[in-house]
Order: structure tokens, then sequence, then C-alpha cells
């Protein structure tokens, strides 16, 4: 029996189980983003040094310089991680049988929470996006993308009107995304009232109603 030719033997090695090192790794990455999350949302995140980031996860600065370059490259890591968790809430949420419209409005309601969970942590990324447009960028053509792709889905299967599908999702997430911090006019006095009337123009929208 032979053991298969360099490219096989790559493949085989890449699906082995990590081992000590790249466990550790790891867990120290993780270690790092969960005290900056923790802070971040407990102090804000022009209040937390990267000192205090190492001591909470319990390495040196040095250590932690190892795995990001930046403050601002932590704030996108623990962005990401959220968006993970509100990915899968909203993967949670429906199942074949709902449709497109059902789809985009779960998907502008957990944005809503998923604004109002990391307020702080936002308002943060806004700020510094001001400096390097890249930091925000990324999150939010990948967000428009998912809208985009659900109205055009919607759209192919008859479920949603025909619609400029890239400037609708745009301003379905705009006007969620400002309802919800409560800026650009939006009162944030009355965000659930707001996200309500959202709700009820983007179903109005998508089904064609007058």
């Amino acid at each position: 029996m032979g053991f298969g030719n360099s490219e096989q033997m790559t493949q085989i090695s890449d699906t082995r189980a990590p081992g000590p090192l790249q466990r550790r790794k790891a867990r120290t990455r993780a270690a790092i983003v969960r005290a900056a999350s923790d802070l971040f949302h407990r102090n804000g995140y022009g209040e937390t040094s990267i000192q205090q980031i190492a001591d909470l996860a319990e390495t040196g600065v040095g250590t932690l310089y190892g795995y990001f370059t930046s403050k601002e490259e932590i704030l996108r890591e623990v962005l990401e991680t959220r968006s993970d968790a509100a990915r899968s809430s909203y993967f949670a949420a429906v199942d074949e049988a709902t449709g497109h419209v059902d789809r985009v409005v779960i998907a502008i309601r957990i944005l809503a929470e998923y604004i109002r969970d990391n307020r702080l942590v936002l308002a943060a990324a806004f700020q510094t996006s001001a400096r390097d447009r890249r930091l925000d960028a990324h999150w939010e053509e990948m967000l428009t993308a998912a809208v985009a792709l659900l109205i055009t889905t919607g759209i192919e299967r008859g479920e949603i009107t025909r619609l400029p599908v890239e400037t609708t999702a745009r301003v379905l997430i705009g006007a969620c995304t400002m309802a919800t911090l409560g800026i650009g006019g939006w009162d944030r006095r009355n965000t659930d009232n707001a996200l309500a009337d959202i709700e009820t123009i983007t179903r109005r929208l998508l089904s064609g109603m007058s």
C-alpha cells in the first residue's frame, strides 16, 4: 500500500487536529478578544488601553502584539466575533418555510439587536472609521451583500417586487442603523417605535404595496 502523492499527504496533514501549540495560541487569541470585548463594553473603547486588555487576558503586552498589531485590529476582531453570533441568531430564526420578505425583516431586526447590544463598540468603530475607512468597510459590504442576496432571491421567487437591489439593501440597513443609534434625525427615546415603523415600511416596500 502506497502513502499517496505529496498533494494527498498535504490534504491529510491539513485535516489533522491542531497540536498543543496551535491550541494554546487559539486560547490566547480568544482570551485577548474576550478581554477586549468586556473592557470595550464596560469602559468604552477610548478608555481601554492595550495594557488593560493584556492584564485581563492574563498575558503580556508583547504577547498581545504577536496576535494583533493595534487596538483597532482588536476592535475589528471583537466586532467580527459578535457579528458571527448575530448570524447564528438569524439562522436559528429562519427555516425552509420562511418567506423572503420575512427573512429580510428578521435580518433587519437582528441587525438592530446587534447594534443595540454593541452600541459603545460600534460608536468607536464609526469614529475610528472616519480616520481609517478600512475599519468598517468590509463589515458594511458583507452586510449589504447578505441583505441584497435575500432580496434578489425573493425577486427571483416572485415573493418580492422588483426593486434596485443594492440601493434597497443600503437604505434598509442605513435606516435601521441610524434609528437604533438615534442619529441622523432619529430620536433615540423612540427607538422601538421607529424600528416597528421601519419593519412595516420594509414589508410594504418589498411586497410592492402602495
